[in-house]
């Protein structure tokens, strides 16, 4: 069979592991041009009015008293800053922006915002943007902080020295605020100095930033303050189908109602958000129920939909071995009109999966012979999409592996046919248990494929298919996470240095002959498969193809192409992140003395080959050491020391390039070899009483030893399997205004890595805000700013950083839709004052949508 593709998503390119501080996010854009000047910002980013509508706000005395004394500061002041942005909010409120609830601005840069989605602490903006209703509950608690999921928008602040870093050092919490904003579909920042300002702007589909504007030019930052109370008419600002729920506590861990058509659900928790400036997949669970809704934006260029893949996949009924997947649609933000970002030349839009399974992560494996079960039930679901429904995965990873999968089965949904080739699962072989359900799952298809161009029937590859010019060029395109990725598509080409190949296994005649027997109806001949006289895998290697490919490096490249191999092999660097990483049951902290030099802890010196994996074309794959001079006695837990021979049996049928076995393999000869050595394994270990219990709540200290500057601190993988966190770059400069110092990075790491709740890492200086009790609906004999539209003279002349309370600033229970956000309200939960409180400003906490955005499902 020929598995032919053209590819149409993802170039050859090289990759970097993900960030893991604010250093490495902020290097990001420097590899990427985010921080090149966009002469054409205003007008595509901006929402303005006309300068002569302006010209009021622009001549306010107030406003350019606070300008002047900005400009003339010698070193950062907060305070000063907090107040003239307010106040240029006020003035856009009062003018245009009536029915919306004030925006304030606060200084924050002493203290690091919470409840990040994936736990992570990304450091103190020097300033944030928020209601008022919010700002006014935290001035109710001094040690209270500013959740992220309530920042409309981000200031970085600089001295006129170093004012040309604003830019760059402002990129991590913006991507830190668009992960926990999934009702925002971007967000605005703000660099500034005495000297000028820049203005930003980020989304899924990257970052773009202004020139410089000099104080003498006010009309791009009134634009900037205009545009977070009436946004950008051309393009989708916010999510119209995600809003915050009453939880009711407002400064609480957050929950989010997700509309889907003419159903709502409810008290939506976020498990994990993906990396920022790309598909950014956002994945909730659905109150106590299995059903998941996982958010993300898909390249337009993709040429194959995530759910059109399930659709194949479960064409006869759920696939055994897969997420349960009800639907997937593209979400609108007005009727007819798709979510989407565009940055240069990336266009990206939103598309939500429904999927009715909910798994642990395979960290929660409960023992050794447990996770054999489930790596045995992962190869044989992915041998069964490729060879039954022409898919291969191409992304295998921890994050995309489910353990302990519960599914929500609706009325109408079916179960497997089974009319056809059925995948036999480990405990069908070794417990005897009929068509006996898998131990672990495999989602994400993101990165999957047909693998057989034209035999594909995707119908969005076969759309483009038909309309753009494809050759029949084999599968280039490389795609993985890092740590994952098998060797040969980390580089791209062949790996002829590795020539030395093993025969098939061989099981033990107690388990091939109920394995035969299993797999009888099993067409491609693997399950019976044995190697004969001087062949491996039914292949003979010569030097004459060693000497063809030794010779031509060109020819190692076009001979390249993603095989299933390929996604086997990332089954085993699963396995061995997993075996290196796990901590037995009741097991002691590792030494202290040893943790003391982390060149001389055996985890560390595998760990390091692992952790700086990158994927390339001109450098070689830092994970060779752990095929060619492996050290399991020294990197594996004591306990655990028995599995380096099921290591090494592995590493041996991974390491040789199969590509050079003339003729090659069957596609899936690799899954064959590995099951066989898993089920030998699982049989010896259970003979022998060598099943070890795991801790599912730890992993072993692992350092990564390159030059980063921080330590991981954030305690969810990311969707692809990776750590993003953050640290501080440096101290804060002074300020005018200095504010109580936060603890360290460092000291508030360690305190909060003695807990494993994440809404307990709070450092122990900063106890739980009070729940809201309703204080502060209005004040008594206060005068509104309202009264009169054509007057500004009762605007106060000085406006508070943090002001308890605004004229004209009351909290109403109720409010009148204006055009902006005049659409079907979402059916509410129990009203309550907390609920009101975030429903004040409609269009930066939207409470609507189209009752025909997601008809079609």
């Amino acid at each position: 069979m020929a598995h032919h593709i053209i590819s149409q998503t993802t170039p050859v390119k090289k990759t970097k592991p993900p960030a893991v501080n604010r250093r490495q996010m902020s290097d990001i854009v420097d590899r990427t041009g985010y921080l090149t000047p966009s002469a054409t910002f205003s007008s595509l980013r901006l929402h303005k009015s006309t300068t002569r509508s302006f010209a009021t706000i622009l001549n306010d005395k107030e406003l350019l008293q606070l300008v002047n004394q900005f400009r003339a500061t010698g070193q950062t002041d907060y305070g000063l800053l907090a107040q003239l942005l307010s106040r240029a909010s006020v003035l856009i409120r009062l003018k245009y922006a009536k029915g919306k609830d004030l925006v304030v601005f606060r200084d924050n840069h002493s203290r690091s915002p919470k409840y990040h989605p994936n736990d992570t602490e990304a450091g103190a903006p020097d300033l944030v943007g928020l209601l008022e209703a919010i700002s006014l509950l935290l001035d109710d608690d001094d040690t209270a902080r500013i959740p992220w999921h309530h920042i409309l928008t981000i200031i970085e602040e600089k001295g006129k020295a170093d004012r040309k870093d604003a830019p760059r050092h402002s990129v991590p919490y913006l991507a830190s605020a668009n992960q926990a904003r999934p009702d925002l579909v971007g967000m605005y920042g703000v660099a500034i100095s005495p000297v000028g300002y820049i203005i930003q702007y980020s989304c899924p589909a990257g970052l773009q930033t202004s020139e410089e504007f000099p104080w003498s030019d006010l009309v791009p930052l009134v634009s900037y303050v205009y545009t977070l109370y009436v946004p950008h008419p051309d393009f989708a600002t916010r999510d119209p189908s995600v809003t915050l729920a009453d939880t009711g506590d407002v400064l609480g861990p957050p929950a989010w109602n997700i509309r889907d058509g003419d159903k709502v659900y409810e008290n939506c928790v976020v498990r994990v958000v993906g990396d920022p400036w790309h598909r950014m997949t956002w994945v909730a669970k659905v109150g106590d129920t299995p059903i998941t809704i996982k958010d993300s934006y898909r390249d337009v260029h993709s040429s194959f939909r995530e759910g059109e893949l399930y659709d194949i996949l479960h064409k006869e009924g759920p696939a055994p071995g897969f997420l349960r997947v009800k639907k997937e649609y593209e979400v609108q933000w007005k009727r007819g009109c798709p979510i989407t970002v565009t940055v240069d030349s990336t266009t990206r839009i939103k598309t939500r999966l429904i999927m009715h399974t909910w798994g642990e992560s395979l960290r929660k494996c409960p023992s050794l012979i447990d996770f054999l079960k489930c790596m045995y039930d992962i190869l044989e679901a992915h041998r069964w999409a490729v060879m039954e429904r022409n898919i291969i995965h191409r992304d295998i990873s921890h994050g995309n592996i489910f353990v302990e999968a519960e599914d929500f089965k609706g009325e109408d949904e079916e179960e497997f046919k089974g009319t056809e080739y059925r995948p036999i699962f480990v405990n069908e072989i070794i417990k005897k248990q009929e068509n006996a359900d898998p131990m672990a799952r495999l989602g994400d298809l993101d990165n999957a494929a047909q693998l057989d161009r034209k035999a594909a029937v995707s119908p969005s590859f076969v759309a483009r298919r038909d309309t753009i010019h494809m050759t029949d060029e084999p599968l280039r395109c490389r795609t993985g996470t890092p740590k994952f990725i098998a060797r040969s598509p980390a580089v791209g080409r062949l790996l002829v240095a590795d020539i030395k190949f093993r025969r098939m296994p061989t099981l033990p005649s107690h388990l091939s002959d109920r394995y035969a027997l299993l797999h009888s109806n099993d067409l491609s001949g693997l399950r019976t498969f044995t190697d004969n006289g001087p062949t491996r895998h039914g292949g003979v290697y010569t030097e004459e193809t060693e000497d063809k490919h030794d010779k031509n490096r060109k020819l190692r490249v076009t001979q390249f192409e993603h095989r299933p191999r390929h996604d086997a092999e990332s089954v085993f660097w699963c396995i061995v992140v997993f075996l290196l990483l796990a901590a037995p049951l009741d097991s002691a902290p590792e030494d202290p003395q040893a943790l003391e030099d982390p060149a001389e802890f055996g985890l560390n010196c595998a760990w390091k080959y692992i952790a700086n994996h990158e994927i390339c074309n001109d450098t070689g794959d830092s994970r060779l050491s752990i095929i060619r001079e492996p050290e399991w006695d020294k990197w594996l837990h004591p306990e655990l020391a028995h599995a380096e021979d099921f290591l090494l049996d592995l590493a041996a049928q991974i390491a040789p390039e199969w590509g050079l076995i003339e003729p090659p393999p069957l596609p899936l000869h690799l899954h064959e070899a590995m099951q066989r050595i898993i089920l030998q394994y699982i049989d010896l270990w259970k003979t022998q009483n060598k099943d070890v219990k795991f801790d599912t709540g730890r992993i072993r200290p692992a350092e990564i030893p390159d030059n980063r500057i921080m330590p991981q601190v954030s305690h969810k993988p990311s969707v692809n399997g990776q750590l993003i966190a953050a640290s501080s770059l440096r101290p804060k400069r002074q300020s005018n205004q200095l504010g109580p110092k936060e603890e360290s990075q460092a000291k508030r790491r360690r305190i909060t890595r003695q807990g494993t709740d994440s809404y307990k890492e709070v450092p122990l200086s900063l106890p739980p805000s009070p729940r809201f009790k309703g204080r502060r609906v209005t004040r008594q004999g206060t005068e509104s700013y309202e009264k009169d539209t054509a007057s500004y003279k009762e605007v106060p002349q000085s406006l508070p950083l943090s002001p308890r309370f605004l004229p004209g600033c009351q909290l109403p229970l109720e409010y009148s839709l204006d055009a902006d956000t005049s659409m079907k309200s979402l059916p509410s939960t129990q009203a309550s004052l907390s609920t009101n409180l975030l429903r004040l400003s409609p269009a930066l906490y939207p409470q609507t949508l189209d009752t025909d955005s997601d008809a079609e499902g």
